[in-house]
């Protein structure tokens, strides 16, 4: 596997993507994250920077096609900057000079929390999937202004992300690289709150999907098969979030999703055995530290 990225730009990478992550889901997570840390029509503005906290607690499935849910709960620090030029948060890093009211260039990242096969029974005796960081360019395409004229373009946006995917708990290791187009929309906005909904197709290379759905030899059993995988689709999601600004500071988020990997390229692997799921979770964002000055929204 590739290892020639420097360990700082890893880490970096992966602080980002798990923040990103944080933000959403705890699993494989695709949940849009433009908006989960500043929900729209704030009544107050936002801080230049912040650092802080975000939890997140979890029930979801081990991976796409898991018959198998867990409860997880996670602590991670976090980092936004709202500049003039630079813009840094949960929808990954950008250059406000490269958007328009129409299209939005990013650095975009993702993440998901690892499983252990130990805990999973159709993937006893295996390795472990790891933690998993990604990043990599997105475009959005902002399409809000297309229903309604007099409406926000970007609360309906096309995101398009190619990420690379690194495993945080083995080295850093390059596991492949993700394809997530997803269309999101602002279904409502309240005082402080908001409810996007998005719906999202997941692709993965062969190598990030052997790693879900390959079987060696060696851990070959009877009821599980050796089986190479392939690449093209993981799974097909729809998503939900409401989201709660407490304060400029403090936001919370509740989600829901629901995912099916029926017409996956690897529906026929043994380790799929439930062809459809959900998930539930609720995250909570702190910035802890902050600045007087405010930022661009």
């Amino acid at each position: 596997m590739s290892r020639t990225l420097t360990m700082p730009f890893r880490a970096a990478a992966a602080a980002l993507a798990l923040t990103a992550a944080a933000g959403v889901h705890a699993q494989e997570t695709g949940a849009d994250t433009a908006g989960a840390t500043e929900p729209t029509r704030p009544k107050e503005p936002l801080p230049l920077w912040e650092i802080g906290l975000v939890g997140i607690a979890a029930y979801q499935p081990a991976y796409p096609g898991s018959d198998q849910d867990f409860g997880r709960l996670r602590i991670l620090p976090f980092g936004i900057y709202r500049g003039s030029l630079l813009r840094v948060d949960g929808k990954g890093i950008g250059l406000r000079a490269l958007q328009t009211p129409r299209w939005e260039w990013d650095v975009s990242a993702s993440g998901s929390f690892g499983s252990s096969a130990n805990k999973v029974d159709a993937r006893h005796g295996m390795p472990s999937i790891g933690t998993l960081a990604e990043i990599g360019p997105a475009v959005r395409i902002n399409l809000g202004d297309l229903l309604d004229p007099r409406r926000e373009p970007r609360l309906t946006q096309l995101e398009i992300p190619l990420r690379a995917v690194f495993d945080v708990s083995h080295r850093f290791d390059h596991e492949g690289w993700t394809f997530e187009p997803r269309l999101s929309h602002t279904a409502w906005t309240g005082q402080g709150f908001s409810l996007v909904v998005s719906a999202s197709t997941l692709f993965g290379d062969r190598t990030l999907n052997h790693l879900y759905y390959g079987v060696d030899a060696p851990y070959a059993t009877a009821d599980r098969p050796a089986y190479g995988a392939k690449a093209g689709l993981i799974a097909t999601r729809l998503n939900a979030s409401l989201r709660h600004r407490i304060s400029p500071t403090l936001r919370m988020q509740y989600f829901a999703q629901l995912e099916t990997v029926r017409g996956a390229a690897n529906e026929a692997s043994p380790l799929v055995r439930s062809r459809q799921d959900a998930g539930i979770g609720v995250s909570l964002i702190w910035g802890a530290w902050h600045s007087a000055e405010a930022g661009v929204e």
